[in-house]
């Protein structure tokens, strides 16, 4: 009994010491804008921009996590925009995407993403969403709020040091995984991160862009 109650105790710590010394998860992103001219900017977190700017979300994780972008809508509507545990470049150890150019429509107030990282798959969230796509007009509002309440437990959860987060702006830009040091706002690319979230397990970003 007392060797068997040593070999719990034994298999317990190890496993609590595995989680203490596991590795954060980290991501990056960039929401990158574009003047009338052509001119490439770094969109961050509450900025003012108007109906028809357009801006593209770049962001780039660990291949092998999972990774989400939720998007809440100026009109309340929900959508899953991107969930993967590959990324598009599935070889390499950083996997990078984007989700390409868009264009801010009539529909003024806030325009909110949300952006994850995790190390297991977020099934109840995905599964929120998949109802959420299928369901009649007069059950969106319930689907919706679950989703409501299911993002915000998540972000509950980071609080603290139990799950810490970590949004911050970068001191210089970086391109598909490698750093280009001295690079200033002006020499901003389409394919920049500019900000890095991090997290214990899992990681989360919200991002919010304020349509005027």
């Amino acid at each position: 009994m007392k060797s068997l109650l040593l070999s719990t105790l034994a298999s317990l710590w190890a496993l609590l010491s595995s989680f203490a010394s596991a590795d954060p998860i980290e991501f990056h992103y960039g929401f990158i804008g574009e003047q009338p001219d052509n001119a490439l900017y770094v969109v961050d977190n509450d900025a003012e921009m108007r109906s028809g700017q357009t801006f593209k979300l770049n962001f780039q994780f660990t291949t092998g996590n999972w990774f989400y972008v939720t998007y809440l809508s100026s009109t309340g509507e929900y959508a899953l925009l991107y969930g993967s545990s590959k990324g598009a470049y599935p070889d390499n150890e950083l996997s990078f995407d984007t989700l390409g150019w868009l264009a801010l429509d009539q529909n003024k107030g806030d325009e909110t993403f949300t952006l994850i990282a995790s190390e297991g798959r977020l099934e109840d969230l995905e599964a929120l969403f998949e109802k959420y796509g299928k369901a009649s007009a007069a059950s969106k509002k319930r689907f919706a709020k679950r989703i409501t309440n299911a993002l915000a437990d998540l972000h509950k959860s980071l609080e603290g040091p139990g799950g810490t987060e970590l949004v911050q702006r970068l001191d210089a830009p970086i391109m598909g995984g490698v750093t280009f040091r001295g690079v200033t706002n002006d020499e901003v690319t389409q394919h920049s991160l500019t900000h890095k979230a991090t997290g214990e397990r899992i990681a989360e970003a919200v991002f919010v862009i304020k349509h005027q």
